[in-house]
């Protein structure tokens, strides 16, 4: 039969009895003198041409549809996957055999159904997977199993819609008090330069000069006087985080486990600047990955591009050659010290990986003098102090767990 629009995949089963059957049909009712078997034989063919009918019915009248486009989770949590099975045709169809494909889900359950639909009805099969490793999945496709009711033409149909599965590093518990007295987020000030048109202070009545779009129309109706809005003066103190990912800068014992540990904790140190409210950007850098360094400027509404960046995130790969670079500066102090340069007044630098040595610690504390602040969450084996060369904080992940430090 022809493909129907809605499925990318269809397979009608004709079954060599009931064809070979029909043809025996046919030559009995063009043959037989006896009218009764001739009867018999036309009823027969009747029935298989009916049922063949009915199965390509449903075929055109059958739809899965996938309840959302798009689906995120944490790492280790369950996600919840809907698929509703329509039967838009007036015809009942019996015994449906409806399944999901897990995709790459290591643990699933309940993603397959069996039902009956009647005419003009749905049903909706929700399954649950077990989101195991980070990563951007797909799941699917679905598809759907039937018949005619006498099971003479069963039929296989597959969805060609897939649902796009984004598994972000698991959250993690964090929080790192700065140093230097700096307020996270926004901090109010007294210089009217600085307004922030989000946080609306008071009215007061028009002056020459003020602009129009100062203007607060409502107030001016209910008051019949010319209003104007005053705004809470601010300066902003954005978190930036530098990821190392660097593989040859990871020891070779358990290389993976810190690679990943060091992406979790970036994570959790995204969702803690959300908390607070704090603008928030990061710095990838990875030179044996694309284009080697990946910034995305903080801003307001920058988490959920950041956490799906560090879920898409490549596996640690085993370098060519093992072992750090040996020059006075590796390459990520090197991209750390030339990028923060630019970062804007007041930004909270964390840098996430590997240890430094004292040297690219003592090159990194020229950094202050751009008026930023530097912090250090360190994955290593080795026991660390709390201060490094120049007086910044250093904290040590710890190697597993929800807690990060």
């Amino acid at each position: 039969m022809n493909r129907t629009n809605q499925w990318a995949e269809v397979k009608l089963r004709r079954t060599t009895p009931v064809l070979t059957g029909a043809g025996a049909l046919i030559l009995v009712y063009l043959f037989s003198p006896f009218f009764i078997l001739q009867f018999i034989s036309l009823f027969l063919l009747f029935i298989i041409i009916g049922s063949r009918m009915y199965s390509e019915y449903l075929l055109r009248n059958l739809y899965l549809i996938r309840r959302e486009g798009d689906l995120r989770n944490f790492r280790y949590e369950w996600a919840v996957v809907e698929l509703m099975v329509e039967n838009r045709g007036r015809l009942p169809a019996f015994m449906l055999a409806a399944s999901d494909s897990p995709g790459r889900f290591s643990v699933f359950r309940n993603n397959k159904r069996l039902c009956t639909l009647r005419g003009r009805s749905r049903l909706v099969i929700s399954w649950q997977g077990h989101c195991s490793n980070r990563g951007i999945f797909s799941v699917g496709p679905a598809s759907v199993r039937g018949s005619d009711p006498l099971g003479l033409f069963p039929f296989f149909a597959a969805a060609p819609e897939t649902t796009r599965l984004v598994v972000y590093p698991p959250p993690g518990h964090i929080s790192l008090t700065h140093p230097g007295g700096i307020p996270q987020g926004t901090r109010i000030i007294s210089n009217p330069l600085y307004e922030d048109v989000t946080r609306r202070r008071s009215l007061r009545e028009y002056q020459a000069g003020d602009e129009m779009r100062r203007i607060n129309w409502k107030a001016t109706a209910r008051m019949s006087a010319l209003l104007v809005n005053e705004y809470e003066a601010a300066i902003s103190y954005p978190l930036v985080i530098f990821l190392n990912l660097d593989p040859y800068e990871y020891g070779l014992r358990q290389r993976e486990l810190y690679f990943e540990r060091s992406i979790e904790a970036a994570a959790s140190l995204c969702l803690m600047a959300s908390r607070e409210g704090q603008e928030l950007g990061i710095m990838l850098y990875n030179p044996h990955e694309g284009e080697g360094f990946t910034f995305i400027k903080p801003g307001s509404f920058t988490l959920l591009p950041i956490l799906e960046r560090l879920a898409g995130l490549e596996r640690a790969s085993k370098p060519k050659n093992d072992g750090a670079e040996q020059r006075p500066l590796r390459g990520s102090a090197r991209l750390m010290l030339d990028r923060g340069k630019f970062l804007p007044y007041g930004t909270r630098l964390v840098y996430t990986g590997p240890d430094f040595s004292d040297e690219e610690y003592i090159a990194l504390n020229s950094l202050k003098r751009h008026h930023l602040s530097l912090e250090y969450l360190i994955i290593d084996e080795r026991h660390l102090g709390a201060a490094v060369p120049g007086n910044s904080r250093r904290y040590q992940m710890q190697e597993g767990g929800y807690e990060i430090v």
